[in-house]
């Protein structure tokens, strides 16, 4: 007891650190009520459509297996990420996910100073945390889609956990056994399913890594070839459903990928070229100064590649939402934050100092967005409200107010489908379904 109570001491900061990213984004979450693909989720998958189901069936754990089959073969094969998202759609309140999420996005802030550190060879330092958090904030596409929406969230911050779990497993060379095999088995196969661009990115980095302790010791890791043969597995599993290959229909010529590779390169070029200047003047001024190892300059260029195979694989889908690259913005924080452990760790005052100033940013930027997702929620709630008065008084019908048009992409209803006014529209639908009413009429507020 008096053990942890001195380890527990030795880590306060980066507790009080951890907690109060934790207490920042589960506001946001609770003030992220159900959009979208939520309501087709909270039922047992049969279609997009909710006009072509006879018998609706309300989702529950023993039900997921079942409805993630009919999935794979009609939408696509992510039945990773959506068993995750029809497991929290089974309670008839959010809070269990906005719990859950929360503390997914602070392991996921864990994870990213974990490599920080292990990957420059410094001890952990509680002030790079909220460097790491800042970055997520600003970084991170479509914060709202990718971290508080249900769907979104699901897709991209769980998955994310998994496949950096799969690489942080695979960078110790790990004895041949049993137990060895198993895990890397399934820690690979969960990582190769996760999605289509990060997944396999991660496979990659992971590569990068044998090929480089091969050269080094002329070994190959067996637990390691394991993990990366069932991740090629899982890939392969999701990318080759039949939902994914009907949905993923394009084509696939060299006048159209080129296309595609110039859209993504100014999609991301105006977004991130200030990140890849910073890593490439840390990482010279590691060099120069000997702070950096060459260890951590292979480290540095294997996540770059990782985020580069991310970013650009989605040349060869017919659609590049900006939130499929949040696996590609992770890697490139890793690859950003492995010189600045190695040039600041061990100045005093620098990180506190640089910690302070990024938070005077982020609390300039937080307010606005909250205000901007407290608005959307106010009249999602009032939505809720008037249609449960609606069944209540016996109506077969409800008019509810629509969402204002949401002006941050921290919000999740940001450019998503949302209620519309006629009743026949796809969301209008899948609202009555869910609350087991006729129809849903909406309005728009004066």
């Amino acid at each position: 007891m008096n053990s942890l109570y001195l380890k527990l001491k030795r880590k306060k900061w980066s507790l009080i650190i951890l907690l109060t990213i934790f207490i920042f984004v589960l506001i946001l979450n609770l003030k992220t009520l159900y959009i979208a693909d939520d309501y087709v989720y909270h039922f047992f998958y049969q279609t997009s459509s909710p006009t072509e189901i006879v018998h609706q069936q309300k989702i529950s754990t023993l039900l997921i297996p079942a409805s993630m089959w009919n999935h794979y073969f009609l939408w696509n094969g992510r039945f990773i990420a959506h068993s995750i998202v029809q497991y929290f759609m089974q309670f008839d309140t959010k809070i269990p996910f906005d719990i859950c999420n929360s503390l997914i996005f602070v392991v996921l802030i864990m994870r990213m100073d974990r490599f920080a550190s292990k990957l420059s060879n410094k001890k952990a330092q509680a002030f790079v945390l909220p460097l790491i958090f800042v970055f997520t904030w600003f970084y991170l596409p479509f914060f709202g889609q990718s971290v508080l929406w249900v769907s979104g969230a699901g897709n991209y911050l769980w998955m994310s956990v998994i496949y950096l779990g799969f690489i942080m497993y695979n960078l110790k060379f790990r004895e041949a056994s049993l137990q060895t095999f198993v895990a890397a088995g399934i820690i690979g196969f969960l990582a190769g399913a996760s999605n289509e661009n990060s997944g396999p990115a991660a496979i990659l980095i992971v590569l990068l890594f044998m090929i480089k302790r091969f050269i080094e010791t002329h070994k190959i890791s067996l637990v390691s070839s394991i993990s990366v043969f069932f991740g090629a597995v899982g890939f392969l599993l999701m990318l080759l459903s039949p939902g994914s290959q009907k949905r993923g229909m394009m084509s696939r010529t060299w006048l159209v990928i080129h296309k595609n590779l110039e859209n993504i390169y100014n999609l991301t070029f105006d977004n991130w070229k200030w990140l890849y200047l910073l890593v490439i003047v840390l990482t010279i001024a590691g060099v120069v100064l000997k702070k950096l190892s060459i260890d951590s300059c292979w480290s540095i260029i294997f996540f770059m590649v990782g985020h580069f195979a991310a970013v650009y694989a989605m040349a060869l889908s017919p659609e590049e939402p900006q939130r499929t690259f949040f696996g590609g913005v992770i890697f490139l924080g890793i690859a950003l934050f492995i010189p600045v452990y190695a040039l600041f760790s061990e100045v005093k005052l620098v990180l506190p100092v640089l910690s302070i100033l990024m938070i005077i940013l982020f609390v300039r930027s937080y307010v606005p967005a909250y205000q901007d997702i407290n608005q959307s929620y106010q009249v999602n709630k009032m939505q809720y409200e008037k249609i449960l008065t609606a069944k209540k008084e016996g109506k077969n019908s409800a008019h509810v107010p629509i969402l204002p048009v949401a002006k941050s992409t921290y919000n999740a209803t940001y450019q998503t489908f949302t209620l519309d006014e006629p009743s026949d529209q796809l969301m209008n639908l899948w609202v009555a379904k869910y609350f087991d009413i006729g129809k849903v009429y909406g309005y728009h507020i004066k």
